[in-house]
């Protein structure tokens, strides 16, 4: 039985894809304060079976069985998933805040996971609609402006930003 979405179509997006590759404190605890913590809130929230802890340790929608209803959203403790049109194949999958590196304190997103979004703008330069800037030391995109080129996730040095859909940026 076929899923009917509402118009415009809307899926899940998690902003995280940092999971094993982030790093943990003694404890297993995450060292990233904006990173997913896998506590499975937004897998039981969603109805539909579109949410799961991958393999990572991070929480992965299923596009095809996503209807955009926002439950896994609303349940997420870290306010990691939003709402985009399907339309929208360009995402930052970081919600670290925190500046790349600080030499002076030897502390920064670069410190507590891979995968991190380090606020450094190549994604800015490289993209020809200007749909891309770093605010809070993390790249935002404006989907008004996005042509869904895959510009800036081709330069982005530690893979945060990618397609969706794998077919203009390699998944990592």
């Amino acid at each position: 039985m076929a899923i009917k979405r509402k118009f415009p179509a809307r899926t899940a997006t998690v902003h995280c894809s940092g999971g094993c590759r982030a790093k943990r404190d003694e404890n297993g605890g995450l060292l990233c304060a904006y990173g997913c913590v896998a506590c499975g809130a937004c897998v039981e929230a969603c109805r539909f079976g579109a949410v799961q802890i991958n393999d990572l340790g991070c929480a992965e929608v299923d596009e095809e069985k996503c209807i955009g209803c926002g439950a896994c959203a609303r349940k997420c403790p870290r306010g990691l998933i939003d709402l985009r049109r399907t339309e929208d194949r360009i995402a930052v999958l970081c919600s670290n805040r925190d500046k790349g590196f600080d030499p002076a304190t030897k502390t920064g997103a670069r410190t507590v996971c891979d995968v991190s979004c380090i606020g450094c703008g190549l994604c800015v330069k490289k993209c020809p609609a200007d749909a891309i800037h770093v605010v809070e030391f993390r790249a935002v995109i404006d989907y008004e402006r996005c042509l869904s080129c895959g510009a800036c996730g081709d330069v982005c040095p530690r893979h945060a930003i990618r397609d969706r859909f794998g077919i203009i940026t390699e998944k990592r």
